[in-house]
């Protein structure tokens, strides 16, 4: 289910969590997203895959247990103003862990968080998504746009000041994959044709560096315009693309 607001929670933070799922039918998957949790920098978690329905069949999967967020190390962690233990997203509502593996075809899955010293005794969140990824070979052309947005409404008193009513904040990506080749275009153009501006995707431009930079270029959104593409020169295309911040 889409939403900030809907979000997933356990009871308590005791002992091992296992959220379990499977298809009508075998899926090709190659990426785990699980989005604005509370999990710590001591939280772990594990993904498992079947062949078979109801955690049955060949096992084509299995992660281990991994941490689930990276401590700040030392030479980046700042003494004072955040807590030992803090990572990229404290202070952060939209804290995210990512899987990303070689592409198996599953009918079943589970995961499995542990994460008993969590100080809100509970865990959660908001979105889980299971599936395959896009990667095309040339990154995104430079003048890659990254803002914040905010929905917030600013009116000025009688005596000046300016009063500000608090709305909420949300980024924008906007840039161009310029070098693609024609399996990548086909490959794009049907993503952006199943997506449409109706579901949501996830995208990281900076994946796996465990850095601000991959938090802050990553994010869980729609295309607030339809990508459009141009046969820009002998053997490559390019597709614009402009995606919001659920």
């Amino acid at each position: 289910l889409q939403g900030r607001a809907r979000v997933a929670r356990t009871t308590d933070a005791t002992g091992s969590k296992v959220i379990e799922g499977e298809w009508p039918a075998a899926k090709v998957l190659s990426a785990c997203i699980l989005h604005g949790h509370n999990l710590t920098s001591a939280a772990t978690w594990r993904l498992q895959l079947w062949d078979g329905a109801a955690q049955t069949g060949a096992l084509v999967f299995d992660s281990t247990a991994l941490p689930a967020l990276r401590r700040i190390g030392w030479g980046v962690f700042p003494f004072g103003p955040v807590p030992w233990g803090a990572t990229v997203f404290t202070g952060w509502e939209r804290a995210f862990s990512v899987l990303w593996f070689a592409a198996v075809a599953a009918r079943s899955w589970r995961l499995t968080l542990l994460d008993e010293d969590n100080p809100d005794d509970y865990l959660q969140a908001k979105r889980l998504l299971l599936g395959s990824y896009f990667e095309p070979t040339v990154n995104p052309e430079f003048g890659l746009e990254l803002k914040w947005e905010e929905d917030t409404a600013q009116q000025r008193t009688q005596a000046g000041t300016l009063r500000s009513d608090a709305g909420p904040q949300y980024r924008r990506l906007a840039g161009n994959l310029s070098q693609l080749d024609d399996v990548e275009r086909a490959l794009f153009m049907e993503l952006c044709r199943q997506v449409g501006k109706r579901r949501e995707i996830f995208v990281s431009v900076f994946p796996e560096t465990g850095s601000t930079q991959e938090r802050d270029y990553a994010l869980l959104g729609k295309f607030t315009q339809m990508p459009h593409g141009q046969h820009g020169n002998p053997g490559s295309w390019s597709n614009t693309f402009v995606i919001e911040e659920g």
